[in-house]
């Protein structure tokens, strides 16, 4: 009976340790980020992003009367037909689409999109923007791992504009400098389960010894009994 009691308190001592670390570990929840592709160029020559976020291209490119072709080399053999390698095919600025507002030809394409899951480790992705008048714009996707303390303030919506205001960028960067300075939810749920964690060890190492002091009590008083007979 005293050795069940004791896998039943280690059981529980070993919950209670590993408790806490899981309720403060909050992944980062994967969001969208939007680049468009310009007569002049990208509006954001390096981008970047979270592991399990993704890229959106859209052709808003309505002047040059040029179409492009987002594509990135990963194995550098000159060609984009290899497993982690980009090739959007031709974007125009829109597709002809009918009165039920579906594309009229279904290779058409005005987007182009890439999920950076866990298959992408990090890194800087340099890619290329091949306009068919031959010329080639380059820009760079920036892959920062998921430390799991990411907060997920002031996420730009799908369609915002990268680098369109500086200054704003530098004072949402400020902002959540600031931030990250003062208490916030995480870090108070982390310091009580960490409290909560720790006291419960303490209760349990309390138990533990009280039970073998009794058990020693009861030895005690059964061979002084043994004794008397």
């Amino acid at each position: 009976m005293a050795i069940k009691v004791q896998v039943v308190i280690i059981a529980v001592l070993f919950s209670l340790i590993v408790c806490p670390a899981i309720v403060s570990v909050q992944a980062h929840t994967a969001s969208q980020s939007m680049v468009l592709i310009r007569e002049n160029g990208f509006s954001h020559s390096v981008v970047e992003i979270i592991q399990n976020d993704s890229v959106l291209w859209e052709n808003v490119d309505n002047s040059s009367n040029l179409t492009h072709r987002i594509v990135y080399d990963h194995d550098g053999d000159g060609f984009y037909n290899g497993t982690f390698d980009w090739d959007s095919g031709e974007l125009v600025y829109e597709c002809e689409r009918n009165e039920t507002n579906v594309k009229v030809d279904a290779n058409c394409s005005d987007t182009f999109m890439i999920i950076f899951d866990l298959n992408w480790s990090i890194g800087n992705y340099s890619y290329q923007d091949i306009r068919s008048d031959g010329s080639v714009v380059n820009a760079t996707i920036r892959v920062i791992a998921d430390t799991y303390q990411h907060v997920e303030e002031n996420v730009p919506t799908i369609g915002s504009e990268f680098g369109v205001n500086n200054d704003e960028e530098e004072a949402t960067t400020e902002a959540n400098n600031n931030n990250d300075d003062q208490l916030t939810p995480e870090k108070m749920l982390l310091f009580v389960g960490l409290f909560t964690g720790i006291t419960s060890i303490l209760l349990v190492v309390l138990l533990i010894a009280r039970r073998s002091g009794d058990d020693d009590l009861i030895d005690v008083l059964q061979q002084e009994k043994s004794e008397s007979e």
